[in-house]
């Protein structure tokens, strides 16, 4: 802790706002069911972040590869519990260390890494600014090597016969961010995109966030459930809006 107190006042306001949750947070990953074939993971390593996992009747497929590889370990032993299908695929949903870091740990028991092509180009240019300045909030957070994805798709894709979606609207948190709908279960996985607080602006584009999120109502997918990427998991579809309060609230600030 003596390290927090001999960073500067500014440098504490950046790391307030950049990282959503106490970086004290007991480390603990827990994994539960939510509806159909869908189980929610929150992670409080590090910063608090929630994944997700679906656990098909042949193959499981994780959303959000958690922070390290120790964590992707972790969040293994609890699918096991659950499931002794194969763990066929991790999509990587940004680029950044809570959705990519465990990539390593996938790669080693057979998993295909997937990702947009914008999320591998963000890695190969990005991935060691972004580990240094988790690092810079977390100096316990490992200097993790770059771990790119299997496969990449150029636009929107779907897995399992459709009943995963992945869906681009732009730029939002992250240049690549994407949202991960599930038709069948009318739930739709936030990503960083959607939380109860602003969080981490720092890689965000405050210009294009608000129609990308308009964008996201436009399509009327007809969830009922939102998961959260970080904070609180579960929220209804009033989420979007409470974000582009929060970005419109920023937005008067900054002026």
């Amino acid at each position: 802790m003596a390290w927090v107190l001999r960073i500067s006042a500014a440098a504490a306001v950046l790391l307030v706002t950049a990282f959503p949750n106490s970086m004290f947070a007991a480390e603990h990953l827990s994994l539960w069911h939510l509806r159909g074939h869908l189980y929610v993971v929150e992670d409080d390593f590090y910063a608090k972040e929630n994944s997700m996992v679906y656990v098909g009747e042949k193959s499981v497929i994780v959303i959000g590869a958690t922070w390290t590889p120790d964590t992707a370990k972790q969040l293994v032993t609890e699918i096991r519990k659950i499931s002794d299908a194969p763990i066929t695929q991790v999509i990587d949903t940004n680029y950044h260390p809570d959705r990519a870091g465990g990539n390593a740990y996938f790669k080693a028991i057979g998993t295909e890494i997937v990702a947009s092509e914008m999320t591998r180009e963000q890695m190969v240019h990005g991935w060691d600014e972004v580990v240094q300045f988790t690092r810079s909030g977390f100096p316990d957070y490992p200097a993790l090597p770059l771990v790119l994805p299997d496969k990449t798709y150029t636009s929107d894709f779907t897995v399992q016969d459709g009943r995963i979606r992945g869906i681009y609207l732009g730029p939002s948190h992250t240049q690549d961010g994407i949202f991960i709908f599930f038709p069948e279960e009318k739930v739709l996985y936030g990503n960083c995109i959607l939380k109860e607080k602003l969080g981490n602006l720092k890689y965000a584009d405050l210009t294009e966030y608000p129609k990308t999120l308009q964008k996201l109502k436009a399509l009327n997918l007809g969830f009922d459930t939102i998961v959260a990427g970080h904070y609180s998991a579960i929220h209804g579809p009033e989420l979007i809006d409470q974000y582009l309060a929060l970005l419109e609230a920023q937005g008067k600030d900054a002026r």
